[in-house]
């Protein structure tokens, strides 16, 4: 069996789980903490697969509520984000940004040393976060603010995996996706417990998308993200992990193409700028990144 056409799949559901986020943080659930809510609420659901296999051990629990926790914090971050700036530059650079602080903590934390790819890679990876953040810096007052969401949202992601990774070493794949993803959810289910909050929860909404409407989105959103991670795991397990990354390009062009397409008939729905320079410039910087990740993988 090939990893490519898995890699691109499991790239282009994760692109429609970043616009989709995009679409409901713009138009629909404008807190990101009420989208963070909802995103970690279902995804108690997969106490379904408890029969499946879980094996509980101290280590497991102990790693798989830390990872859980901190993907709490990564999406919050992320939506934070989404929020500010055009997804087409959130989910790229961010998703580059893991591999990057990845590589950083077993370099300073762990002892283990920069090959000189790595840190070509390291090179290349902050040239191509340039380009697609150029218009950003021109952005005097969401300079700081969108690309410190950003930075703190490819941490705690990178973090959240590395904590992932041990809980499936002390145990298997089962344990810590129940773990890890029940931890998420206990860890936001308290923020019921403030009538403010709860408020905006329960409300009935009266704009264009009705709840039924919403909650459909959220559903289909998270099924992609978590298709995603699975192919991405089964593509790893059939070739390197750095030719797997490196096709993380893709994710990007299917959010582009989506942006052109909705742009037309509803430009409000991710509010990108897409001007041919502006394209080009998005273009460019992708591939830069996709670079950059393969050679830091490598």
């Amino acid at each position: 069996m090939s990893f490519l056409p898995i890699s691109i799949l499991a790239y282009a559901l994760n692109a429609g789980s970043i616009v989709i986020d995009k679409i409901l943080i713009r138009n629909i659930l404008p807190n990101p903490l009420i989208y963070t809510f909802y995103i970690n609420i279902l995804s108690l659901l997969v106490i379904i697969l408890i029969p499946f296999g879980l094996n509980l051990n101290n280590q497991a629990l102990f790693m798989g509520a830390t990872s859980g926790i901190l993907f709490v914090f990564a999406v919050y971050t992320l939506f934070k984000a989404l929020k500010l700036g055009e997804a087409s530059v959130v989910g790229p650079v961010v998703g580059a940004l893991n591999p990057l602080f990845t590589l950083l903590f077993v370099t300073f934390f762990l002892n283990q040393i920069l090959t000189s790819s790595q840190i070509m890679g390291f090179s290349v990876l902050l040239t191509g976060a340039l380009l697609l953040t150029v218009n950003i810096w021109l952005k005097k007052l969401r300079l700081n603010k969108q690309l410190f969401w950003m930075v703190i949202s490819g941490f705690f992601f990178s973090l959240a995996y590395i904590s992932l990774k041990e809980t499936f070493l002390s145990s298997n794949l089962i344990t810590g996706i129940v773990v890890s993803r029940v931890a998420a959810g206990l860890f936001v289910l308290p923020l019921i417990g403030f009538p403010s909050f709860r408020k905006q929860i329960f409300v009935k909404r009266n704009d264009q998308f009705s709840n039924k409407k919403t909650l459909f989105l959220l559903i289909l959103g998270q099924g992609m993200a978590a298709t995603s991670g699975l192919l991405i795991s089964i593509a790893i397990s059939l070739a390197s992990p750095a030719l797997v990354n490196s096709l993380f390009g893709v994710q990007y062009l299917v959010i582009l193409g989506v942006a052109i397409i909705l742009a037309r008939k509803h430009p409000q729905l991710l509010d990108e700028s897409l001007t041919k320079g502006v394209l080009m410039q998005k273009l460019i910087g992708v591939g830069v990144l996709s670079l950059g990740v393969y050679l830091l993988s490598k």
